[in-house]
């Protein structure tokens, strides 16, 4: 644990170690079908090397409310089914942007995702949830994505003196997590596992008006950066994909708006967060499926609005 906390200490709260990793190749980032793409700048995913398999048997979901699709307007605009399949009526210049635009032979999807879930829940109901539809034993190739941590964040709200405690046990029942997945009498063809990390609402600021009654709530930022680094370091070590959702979103919150933000984009500065602060809303679930898209597919991620097919 005393690993995990000093490495904390090393990324700020808005991650910027990882994001500056990411902005030193914004400029080498080449596609082979289109040239060269610029990446953006705030998202610093971390991949294991050959982490995207050609083919899948099956994409697993599970994690919080995020995944099972809270804050889309109707039915096909969570991120997971706009993943499995794009909603053409709403997103028309992002066709290929789903499963089957990676796969020649679409995988199975298993959904076992519930909201308000905890890394606690995460491990003690939904991997029973995810056997239970499965079976002991799993063939072919499987992916793994998940949202998940950001309720047990959620409860350091006024009591961040709990940050040590409370990514302790992230990091455990991560751990438990990881361990399901590399089972090899479980998945002898290999799970490829793709966590999210936790997003904010206040682009950094740690309050907004418009957010949880206006408090201010600095101190759950670095709560909340100390948590990300904890599983960062924990994904690399494991050999998992940790996908910077917060980086993504930096920009996209409830404070974006404000041309002093440091992350304000004169460009974009729509919001992509559910009013309640909390979820995303319809363009947050289809930026998501992005995120993932690009994992899965083995890609650099592009900058907004830079989609290349």
């Amino acid at each position: 644990m005393t690993t995990i906390l000093a490495l904390s200490l090393l990324a700020c709260v808005q991650d910027t170690s990882i994001a500056d990793t990411a902005a030193d190749g914004a400029d080498t980032g080449e596609d082979e079908d289109t040239g060269s793409v610029d990446l953006d700048p705030l998202v610093g995913s971390y991949f294991p090397e050959d982490y995207a398999p050609e083919s899948l048997a099956r994409v697993i979901f599970v994690g919080d409310s995020i995944t099972a699709g809270s804050g889309a307007t109707k039915n096909g605009l969570a991120f997971t089914e706009l993943l499995a399949e794009n909603d053409d009526d709403t997103w028309a210049d992002a066709t290929w942007l789903d499963l089957g635009g990676i796969y020649e032979s679409l995988p199975e999807v298993v959904d076992d995702s519930r909201g308000g879930a905890t890394t606690s829940s995460l491990v003690l109901q939904q991997l029973d949830y995810v056997t239970e539809d499965l079976g002991d034993t799993v063939a072919g190739p499987t992916a793994v994505v998940v949202t998940i941590a950001g309720n047990d964040v959620q409860g350091l709200i006024g009591n961040t003196d709990d940050i040590e405690k409370t990514v302790e046990k992230i990091t455990k029942n991560l751990g438990k997590f990881y361990d399901y997945f590399d089972d090899p009498v479980r998945f002898p063809d290999g799970a490829y596992v793709y966590l999210a990390n936790v997003y904010e609402p206040s682009d950094n600021v740690g309050q907004a008006d418009e957010c949880f009654f206006g408090l201010n709530l600095e101190d759950v930022l670095s709560a909340l950066a100390t948590a990300n680094a904890a599983t960062l370091a924990q994904a690399q070590e494991r050999g998992v994909a940790w996908i910077d959702m917060r980086g993504h979103f930096l920009g996209h919150g409830f404070n974006g708006d404000d041309p002093e933000n440091e992350f304000h984009n004169p460009d974009d500065s729509s919001v992509w967060f559910d009013d309640d602060c909390i979820h995303p809303n319809d363009r947050g679930h289809h930026e998501i499926r992005r995120l993932f898209w690009y994992a899965l597919a083995g890609k650099e991620f592009p900058g907004d609005g830079a989609d290349v097919q």
